[in-house]
C-alpha cells in the first residue's frame, strides 16, 4: 500500500510539474509587442499597414501611430507601409516595443522622382506617363499599346495608386507627366501590402496638384 501511495505521489508530482512547464511555455511563446510609427517629424503616422516577415495583418496603426499585438511566433522582420510616407524595415531583436520611424520617398524597390524645375525644362518630350516610364524604371516592361507588367507577364497589369487611391488603366493614362512629383513600384514582398489586388505589381503615382 505505501508502495503503491509513493508511486501515486510520484505521478501527481510529475503531472504538477509538466503541467506548470506547459503553461509557461506557452506564456513565453505568447509575447506582446508594442509598434510606435512616427515620421521624419516625429508625429505619429495612423492608419499604417504592418507586416510580419512579409505577412499582412488586418489591423492598422490607431490614431496615435500605435499598434499592439499577442504574437505567438515571433518575427524575424517586422515591415511598416504608409501610402503617404513610404515603407520601413527592421530587424526584430525581441523588444517588446519599438520605435519606427518613416523617412520621406522610401517606398518600394525603384523610385523614380522629380521636381517641377526639373520638369519645366524637359516635360515637353513626354507625351504620356508610359513615354516617361520607358526605360526609367527596371524591371517595368511597356509595350508599344501601352501594356504595363511588372513581372513579365503582360496579362496581367498591376495596380494602379495615384495620390493614395486606386485608380483604373484610362486615369493612370491621363496622367500628365508634367504633374508627376514621384512614381513608385512596389514588386515582390512589398506589393504584398495591397494584398491579392497587389500580386502583380502596384505603380504609385504622386503628383504636384
Amino acid at each position: 500500500m505505501k508502495t503503491r501511495k509513493a508511486f501515486k505521489g510520484i505521478i501527481f508530482v510529475l503531472l504538477l510539474a509538466f503541467s506548470v512547464t506547459t503553461v509557461a511555455q506557452e506564456k513565453k511563446k505568447a509575447s506582446k509587442l508594442t509598434l510606435i510609427v512616427k515620421d521624419a517629424n516625429n508625429k505619429p503616422i495612423p492608419g499604417a499597414s504592418v507586416l510580419f516577415d512579409n505577412k499582412k495583418y488586418p489591423r492598422t496603426t490607431n490614431s496615435k501611430g500605435i499598434f499592439k499585438i499577442k504574437l505567438k511566433a515571433l518575427p524575424k522582420e517586422i515591415s511598416i507601409f504608409s501610402a503617404l510616407h513610404g515603407i520601413k524595415k527592421v530587424k526584430y531583436l525581441g523588444q517588446k516595443k519599438i520605435l519606427i520611424k518613416i523617412s520621406p520617398n522610401k517606398i518600394g524597390t525603384d523610385i523614380v522622382a522629380s521636381n517641377q524645375r526639373e520638369f519645366a525644362a524637359g516635360a515637353i518630350q513626354y507625351r504620356n506617363i508610359y513615354d516617361y516610364l520607358r526605360g526609367k524604371v527596371s524591371g517595368v516592361r511597356i509595350t508599344t499599346d501601352n501594356v504595363i507588367s511588372i513581372r513579365g507577364d503582360q496579362n496581367r497589369e498591376p495596380l494602379y495608386i495615384l495620390n493614395g487611391s486606386p485608380v483604373g488603366k484610362t486615369s493612370f493614362g491621363d496622367i500628365v507627366p508634367s504633374t508627376i512629383k514621384s512614381i513608385t513600384v512596389l514588386k515582390g514582398p512589398e506589393s504584398a501590402i495591397y494584398g491579392i489586388r497587389g500580386m502583380n505589381g502596384v505603380i504609385m503615382v504622386r503628383t504636384m496638384l
